[in-house]
């Protein structure tokens, strides 16, 4: 009787059973590869009616928070503010580190060894509370009495700082159980979660505008207690709902270095984004007067909106990126990264080319007085989100992948020139606009650097990602800006304009994207998933 191996284990059996055995693994795959993709397609439905929702408050808060505040007290906030989330690197990689660890352990099936991971995370982001704390206020009084323009609002500032370092400690005890919800892939408890957040947030900008005496402080102090809230709501749904996240004291060195050294070397990573956001901040601030922080802090509310499209996307892809990895499925995790990179700038291209074809328009509905440089800046910060949108899936195959030091050092270092370069050109007088062209060019450079890596790590050839993403986004590119940038010239009326440029960039977008930019297969999953979405009753969540 012929042998059969398979896991390790020896079953004697005839080619006929050994050939059914095949045929069922493999069946299992195929269904389990189906199962996946239809739940990174429900998790992206759903976190895109969350950021609808999101966007549109939040920008109507950004505007009541300016109109209450007025441009230099705005401009202070967002500048002062950027002192405290200077260090967000630190949350933001071990917020990483977490959900990569998670989803790998349950790639795995692992249940006590995610318990522990666990408990380890909460140890780690305990510590790095007490660090954030010490050099946050350390570095943000320095800051205050020795760099930065407030405008005779030293004492407010005052009170922005200690607000924010307080409000960042609320965001830091969130984190691993926020890393937990989404590695468990429940996006709608993220989505809702987020909306009543922005909504809190909406409900604090409202009592500022009818408050008598110092907004700005006012402002500050409210913002904890909305982000106090969302934390506590983090950690009562996990700890009713997920057995491991009933912290122990557990303590494996072994284990706990693992972890630290995947999150040490990934900090460089995003030491380097904060300091492509927040850095620049501080920089212009340092250089220019707060109302050019005001600008540049509407401009990133807009970022961070159209940012929330592809990052969605992302979201719900992240998660099974790395859990075929762990599960061994390598082929599969480089059809994902390419597909995910592709489909991350798409979503986001869609509901950008209007935005950027209208912009003095829509700032102008948004905002009772549009600051200088706002309009400007806002288009930058778009075209720098659709250059990172293509970087985010490379950046999860490598966490996949885990052995990320030279990763990390190469592309992170690269990214923070940003912030010498920039402080070069602005002392040699240049414009502030000029701060975001560096941004742009160093960021699409960085992409070709990832992908050196990602060739090298996990076998994503060059060639694949050229056919599979880059020249699918570029010519849906090309093709979608020139009818609307026609039908700009002869439209006069502003409103009408407006509609007719957002219909038909958004269609000539649509139509391109679903004839050029998609594969046969991609095109027929999509329309089944939009088909099944507008069958109500087929979607159960």
């Amino acid at each position: 009787m012929p042998i059969f191996e398979e896991g390790g284990g020896v079953c004697e059996a005839d080619f006929d059973l050994c050939d059914t055995t095949k045929k069922l693994h493999l069946r299992s795959n195929i269904i389990m590869s189906a199962i996946d993709q239809k739940r990174i397609a429900k998790n992206t439905l759903l976190l895109y009616l969350r950021i609808g929702v999101v966007m549109l408050v939040g920008l109507y808060t950004s505007r009541v928070v300016l109109d209450a505040l007025g441009e230099v007290d705005f401009g202070i906030y967002n500048a002062v503010g950027s002192a405290v989330m200077m260090f967000s690197f630190l949350s933001s990689t071990m917020s990483t580190s977490c959900q990569r660890f998670y989803s790998y352990e349950m790639g795995r099936g692992n249940f006590e060894e995610l318990r522990r991971t666990f408990s380890l995370c909460i140890l780690v982001f305990a510590a790095i509370m007490i660090v954030v704390a010490v050099l946050a206020e350390g570095s943000g009084i320095w800051l205050l009495y020795n760099k930065m323009h407030l405008e005779g609002r030293f004492d407010a500032a005052w009170w922005v700082l200690h607000c924010s370092v307080a409000s960042f400690m609320f965001t830091i005890m969130r984190t691993p159980y926020m890393g937990m919800v989404i590695a468990k892939e429940k996006m709608k408890v993220f989505a809702y979660l987020s909306v009543i957040e922005v909504l809190g947030n909406l409900a604090v900008a409202f009592l500022i505008a009818r408050h008598g005496g110092d907004r700005l402080i006012l402002y500050s102090i409210l913002v904890i207690a909305v982000n106090a809230s969302v934390t506590m709501f983090y950690l009562v749904y996990c700890r009713i709902f997920y057995l491991e996240c009933k912290f122990s004291f557990y303590w494996d060195k072994k284990r706990f270095l693992e972890i630290f050294s995947f999150a040490g070397w990934n900090m460089i990573g995003s030491l380097s984004s904060i300091c492509k956001s927040h850095g620049i901040n501080i920089l212009l601030n340092i250089f220019f007067s707060p109302v050019v922080n005001a600008a540049r802090g509407l401009a990133y509310k807009v970022f961070a909106s159209l940012q929330s499209f592809s990052d969605n996307f992302y979201f719900a892809a992240r998660p099974q990126i790395i859990k075929s990895y762990s599960a061994g499925d390598r082929d599969g995790m480089l059809k994902l990264v390419c597909q995910s990179s592709k489909f991350s700038y798409f979503l986001l291209f869609i509901v950008s080319l209007p935005v950027i074809m209208e912009t003095p328009f829509l700032l102008g509905i948004w905002l009772k007085e549009v600051p200088d440089y706002t309009v400007l800046f806002t288009r930058l910060a778009i075209v720098n989100i659709l250059v990172d949108s293509l970087a985010n899936p490379l950046a999860a195959a490598m966490q996949a992948y885990g052995k990320i030091r030279n990763y990390n050092l190469a592309v992170g270092g690269f990214i923070i020139a940003i912030l010498p370069i920039s402080y070069l050109f602005l002392k040699l007088g240049f414009p502030p606009e000029t701060v975001f062209y560096v941004s742009i060019v160093v960021c699409a450079l960085a992409i070709v650097m990832r992908l050196l890596f990602v060739r090298k790590c996990v076998g994503l050839s060059f060639t694949m990602y050229a056919r599979s993403v880059i020249l699918p986004t570029v010519v849906v590119t090309m093709l979608s800006v020139v009818l609307p940038c026609v039908v700009a010239c002869y439209v006069e009326n502003e409103w009408l304009r407006f509609l007719v440029v957002t219909a038909v960039s958004m269609a000539t977008t649509a139509l391109a994207v679903l004839f050029i930019g998609l594969t046969a297969s991609e095109r027929r999953n999509v329309i089944r998933v939009v088909w099944e979405k507008l069958n109500v009753s087929g979607w159960r969540y």
